[in-house]
């Protein structure tokens, strides 16, 4: 769902509950993670919809969970992709470190 989307649901779930959308109140919906200007554009929006037509108007709570996954996806590819690394590192390291005890046990013996 897109940030204006997020921002009619947030407004019209403050609406239902009795209370005028305001920046502060959207906002404070939203967590503060919907930029400023699109804030203001959505809720200009929202005040210029009938309020008969609210209905049509996706709930806050869909529009927020619409979102989840997509950085749950996000936080897993990244997850994986230091794993790949670090696993990658573990291999090098554990070759180096073969490499010097082989020549720690070859410089022992020439003693």
């Amino acid at each position: 769902m897109s940030p204006i989307e997020q921002v009619l649901a947030a407004a019209k779930t403050i609406a239902m509950n009795g209370h005028t959308p305001t920046m502060a109140l959207v906002k404070g919906k939203l967590g503060g993670k919907v930029p400023m200007p699109l804030l203001i554009q959505g809720l200009q929006q929202f005040k210029a919809i009938p309020k008969d037509q609210w209905q049509t108007l996706p709930d806050l709570g869909d529009a927020l969970e619409s979102n989840k996954p997509a950085a749950n996806t996000d936080t897993q590819l990244i997850e994986q992709k230091l794993l790949t690394q670090m696993q990658q590192m573990k291999t090098e390291f554990e070759s180096k470190i073969s490499l010097l005890e082989k020549r720690i046990t070859q410089l022992e013996n020439e003693a």
